[in-house]
């Protein structure tokens, strides 16, 4: 696995990213999701809009996205 580097800015699917992370890699994290189902930032045509989160078909699916992402945000967090 290649180490990530640091102060780098890593653009991409959020959980995608996170997951070639190593262990405990990260010193700090803050974080702003966004809410379910106020505001879409991509164009509907956009080829990763079913990425988008907030997007999704119910709050409880968007919760186990984020929920997720959580899991992964705390194996990389020191």
């Amino acid at each position: 696995m290649e180490i990530p580097k640091l102060n780098e800015i890593y653009q991409g699917d959020t959980l995608e990213v996170l997951k070639t992370w190593p262990d405990e890699f990260i010193d700090m994290i803050i974080t702003s999701p966004p809410y379910f189902g106020l505001r879409s930032y991509l164009p509907k045509d956009h080829p990763d809009k079913k990425k988008e989160i907030g997007s999704e078909n119910s709050m409880e699916e968007h919760i186990e996205v984020l929920m997720n992402i959580f899991k992964e945000l705390k194996r990389v967090l020191k």
